[in-house]
């Protein structure tokens, strides 16, 4: 097994003709490069300013279960920044470490499947937990929260598809 150089579906290309990847590949690569930038911003944003003043939630704080917005910015860095632009990079690349081996074993999937099936399952269980502590938010917040919910279900939807579970398949 080739773990560390590039190994699938996505390396049969012929020269000078770029990698193979299904469309629900390319654009589950671009959906999670912009969440990881939305992700990140939204974290520098709690963490300059835990009161919240500085994004204008300092309204909500009363209603969280922690004193400021710290945790919940290291929350969004490390599930809403990291997670999808390492998760993004790993579909792009597919790139193997003896690291990732228990968890392409473990689902059958690359690694990067992986981290995108549980970047949907995080998405749904934040925006469960926010309404559970905060309600639906009026305007756009309540937005947000439906949108986040609804980019949450599509991406568990794009992982199942057959052609992206195939491109995903770790080849030995």
């Amino acid at each position: 097994t080739n773990i560390d150089g590039p190994l699938s579906r996505f390396d049969t290309m012929q020269k000078d003709n770029p990698p193979l990847r299904p469309a629900a590949v390319k654009a589950l690569v671009v959906i999670q490069a912009i969440f990881a930038f939305v992700g990140m911003m939204s974290a520098y944003g709690m963490l300059a300013s835990p009161s919240g003043e500085g994004m204008g939630l300092e309204h909500l704080r009363d209603d969280l279960p922690v004193d400021d917005f710290t945790l919940v910015g290291l929350f969004f860095l490390a599930f809403y920044g990291i997670l999808p632009a390492v998760a993004a990079y790993g579909l792009w690349t597919r790139k193997r470490w003896s690291w990732t081996e228990p968890i392409n074993k473990w689902t059958g999937q690359h690694w990067s499947w992986t981290a995108t099936a549980a970047l949907g399952i995080v998405l749904i269980l934040w925006i469960i937990a926010e309404v559970y502590f905060l309600g639906i938010l009026d305007g756009i917040g309540g937005a947000l929260q439906a949108g986040m919910s609804i980019l949450g279900v599509l991406l568990l939807a794009m992982v199942m598809l057959p052609s992206v579970k195939s491109a995903t398949k770790p080849q030995d």
